[in-house]
C-alpha cells in the first residue's frame, strides 16, 4: 500500500495512505496543503496537539469543507467544533470494534491505552488492509492478522529507557521517563506484535520514535 509520512514525532504527526486517508493532523497547514485535494477522510486518534493541530484543522475545514473527519472520542469532537470550527455534520464519532463502510474505504476503531481517550484505526482500501497504532502502553487486545500495512509506534527502546532512568537526577525528567511506558509502545512490543500478525507480503513502518529513548533513530 502507498503511504506518505509527513510527520511522525512529538513535533507533529500526519500520515497519508493511498492518497485519500489522512491519519492525524499534527503538522502545519503548509506541510500538508498540497495533499488535501485528494484526501477524502481524516482520522484523529486523540486530542493531543501533536496529533490534532487545531489551527491546521481550522484551515482545512474552511478550504476543504467536503472532507469528513472520524474519531472515537467526544473529547476530540468537542475540540474540533470549539477550537477549529468544524461543522458537527462533518464529524463522525465511531463506536469501537465495529466496521463502518464509508464507500471508498471501510474503517474500524479499537481503543488504546493512553492518558486521554485514544484509538487505533484499521482501514480497508481497494481490497487491502492497514492498521495505524500510535501512543499506547500496549497492544494486548489488538489483532491484525496478515494485514498489508502496519504503521506502528516504536517509541522507545526498553534498555535505553532503563539506562536513562538509572542515570537521571532531575525529578521532572525522571517523572517523564517513568511515564513513558504507561503511554507509549516500546520497540520490543512493536516487534512482538509484528511477528504475531504480519504475513509474507506485509509492509511495516515504525512511527513516533523518540530521539532520546531510541538509540537507533538518526
Amino acid at each position: 500500500m502507498k503511504y506518505n509520512i509527513i510527520g511522525s514525532s512529538s513535533k507533529g504527526n500526519c500520515i497519508i495512505v493511498e492518497d485519500i486517508l489522512m491519519l492525524d493532523v499534527g503538522c502545519s497547514y503548509v506541510k500538508i496543503e498540497k495533499y488535501l485535494k485528494q484526501v477524502k477522510l481524516i482520522f484523529i486518534s486523540h486530542s493531543h496537539k501533536d496529533h490534532l493541530n487545531t489551527t491546521t484543522i481550522k484551515q482545512i475545514a474552511y478550504k476543504y469543507p467536503n472532507i469528513k473527519i472520524i474519531c472515537g472520542s467526544e473529547v476530540v469532537a468537542e475540540k474540533l467544533v470549539k477550537d477549529s470550527y468544524v461543522p458537527m455534520k462533518n464529524i463522525y464519532i465511531l463506536k469501537p470494534s465495529k466496521w463502518y463502510d464509508l464507500g471508498a474505504l471501510k474503517v474500524k476503531l479499537e481503543p488504546l491505552i493512553h492518558d486521554t481517550p485514544n484509538f487505533s484505526l484499521k482501514a480497508e482500501i481497494k481490497g487491502k488492509k492497514m492498521i495505524y497504532i500510535v501512543d499506547t502502553a500496549n497492544v494486548d487486545n489488538i489483532e491484525a492478522k496478515d494485514y498489508d500495512l502496519f504503521l506502528i509506534e516504536a517509541n522507545y527502546d526498553e534498555q535505553t529507557l532503563k539506562e536513562h532512568i538509572y542515570r537521571c537526577e532531575n525529578p521532572d525528567e525522571l517523572y517523564y521517563l517513568y511515564r513513558v511506558p504507561a503511554t507509549h509502545l516500546s520497540y520490543q512490543d512493536a516487534n512482538s506484535f509484528l511477528i504475531e500478525n504480519m504475513g509474507r507480503n506485509s509492509q511495516y513502518e515504525y512511527i513516533h520514535k523518540s530521539n532520546y529513548n531510541f538509540k537507533e533513530e538518526k
